[in-house]
Order: structure tokens, then C-alpha cells, then sequence
């Protein structure tokens, strides 16, 4: 699996002040330090040392700081998604991780605290680490091509939050074409009316297609062009999909255009024939 230099904090994620400050200077300032860290819950120290390893140097680092919160909270869930991508070698050693952090997560907050909280998941920071350790198992068993398996916990995740802060809906929209489920995609569609990304414009030109309604995709392709004109230059030829995808983009812009481009296509060239009236529109 590709790695990144250091394991940046992931979005939504509050700051949490450090056990230890970088440097002491009076002996009273110790002796308060360490109050506070009695008094300090076992998840609370646990959660202090992840908020380190967020911004560790090195992926070693990162991971030395995740154990030693496990050794104080064993339910860490985000202890366990930063050894994912600190330790992790593939997708089937990240599955595994994840697989720790959701069950860690579940036992951390209680299974009556789902049924009471179901569909305002992200509005609490507790539940976040359980969040971000779901969303990964999701992606590794499709990257396994355990497909069935990652769309369920996918849907599972827009029940528990339907505001959908992790973007959950654009990686499901893919895996539903991919999978030829279009009733999915649909759905998806009906429930993000207003999502502008190069994720739901251009692939509602690839419903449109696929239900044999191509005046809906001539309007929905200038739509799509407006939105994000760089994904046509993929689709044309004119541009190469880069090696490596970019770990960040703006709506409209050439990374975008890039990450649809490696997470739609799939779905994409499994309809020859919206294919080839896309590139016939675009050679226009």
C-alpha cells in the first residue's frame, strides 16, 4: 500500500493538548502537569497520545504512539487507524487493523449508544475514531474485491450519519456503477440533490446513458463540463491520469478530475456503449 510520510490528522478531529509539554520550566509547572494527568480518564490519555501521532514525523513514530495508547485504552479505535497507515504492507494487513479499530469502537461507546444516536453520528467527537476505522475496513474489502461486503458498511455509515461530513456517498456512488446497480446510484442521487462534485455530475451523465436517455445526458454533460472541464481531457486522451493520486483537491480542479477519473472508470468502460458516446460528444 502506498505510504505517506508522516500520519497527517485526519479531518474533524479536535486538538488535544499533549501528555507532556516539550519543555518543563518550574517545578510547580510539573506538579500541575501531573494532576492533570491523573485526573485524566484512561481514553482521555489514550486520545492525547493520537493526537501526537497525527503529527509524528515518521510512520514509526506514529505507531509507537498508537501502541502505547492501546496499552493505556484498549478500545483506542484511532489508535488502531493510525497503525493502519503507519504499519500496514497491504491492504490485507489494513484490513485487519480496522477491523480492531470498529470493534474497539463499538465497545467504547456501547451498543445502546447507536440505536440512541443513530443519524447524528458526526455531531459527537466520540464517535469519530469509530467512524474513520469503518470508512477503511470499507475500502479495503473492496480493494480485496470483497465488493458486497464494503458497500454494506458504506450504506451502514450514511445511516449512522446522513449529512454524509466523511463523503462517504461519492466512493458508494462508484462501487454501485462498478457493481451495475443503478437503482443504488439513484438513490444516491435523490438524497444529495444539490451535490456539485465531478463525482455525482459526471457519472448522472452515466445513469443518464445507461437508462437510454441521452438528451438527459446531453444536459447533464454540459453540466458536468462546467463543473469540472478536466475530466473531459481524461475521457478525450488529451491527458494522462498521474502516477501517484493526489492526496488533496478543490472542487474543479485537475486532482479532482484525477480522482474520478481512478475511481469512476471502472464504471465507466463497463458501458461500452455510454463510452462511445461520450468520446464522440467530446471529439464534437
Amino acid at each position: 500500500m502506498p505510504k505517506k510520510p508522516r500520519a497527517n490528522r485526519p479531518s474533524g478531529t479536535m486538538p488535544v493538548a499533549p501528555l507532556l509539554p516539550k519543555r518543563i520550566g518550574a517545578g510547580d509547572v510539573v506538579t500541575d502537569l501531573t494532576r492533570t494527568m491523573r485526573a485524566q480518564a484512561p481514553e482521555e490519555q489514550a486520545q492525547a497520545l493520537i493526537d501526537q501521532a497525527w503529527e509524528a514525523r515518521t510512520q514509526r513514530q506514529a505507531a509507537a504512539l498508537a501502541r502505547r495508547a492501546l496499552e493505556i485504552f484498549p478500545d483506542c479505535a484511532d489508535a488502531y487507524n493510525v497503525l493502519a497507515g503507519a504499519e500496514a504492507r497491504s491492504a490485507e494487513d489494513a484490513l485487519v487493523l480496522y477491523e480492531h479499530g470498529v470493534d474497539a469502537g463499538r465497545r467504547s461507546l456501547g451498543n445502546a449508544f447507536f440505536d440512541e444516536h443513530r443519524g447524528h453520528f458526526w455531531g459527537m467527537i466520540e464517535t469519530r475514531p469509530y467512524l474513520r476505522a469503518r470508512r477503511g475496513l470499507a475500502d479495503c474489502l473492496w480493494a480485496l474485491g470483497r465488493k458486497r461486503e464494503s458497500i454494506t458498511h458504506c450504506e451502514a455509515l450514511l445511516e449512522l450519519n446522513p449529512d454524509d461530513n466523511q463523503g462517504i456517498r461519492h466512493g458508494l456512488l462508484s462501487r454501485y456503477l462498478a457493481l451495475g446497480n443503478d437503482m443504488g446510484a439513484a438513490r444516491l442521487f435523490r438524497d444529495y440533490p444539490h451535490d456539485a462534485s465531478a463525482a455525482f455530475l459526471w457519472s448522472r451523465v452515466l445513469l443518464d446513458l445507461r437508462r437510454g436517455d441521452q438528451v438527459a445526458a446531453t444536459e447533464h454533460l454540459v453540466l458536468a463540463m462546467h463543473g469540472n472541464p478536466h475530466v473531459a481531457g481524461f475521457f478525450a486522451g488529451k491527458r494522462k491520469p498521474p502516477a501517484r493520486l493526489p492526496a488533496h483537491y478543490s472542487p474543479g480542479d485537475r486532482n479532482e478530475a484525477a480522482l474520478y477519473i481512478a475511481n469512476f472508470a471502472e464504471a465507466w468502460l463497463a458501458s461500452a456503449d455510454a463510452m462511445d458516446w461520450l468520446t464522440g460528444q467530446l471529439a464534437n
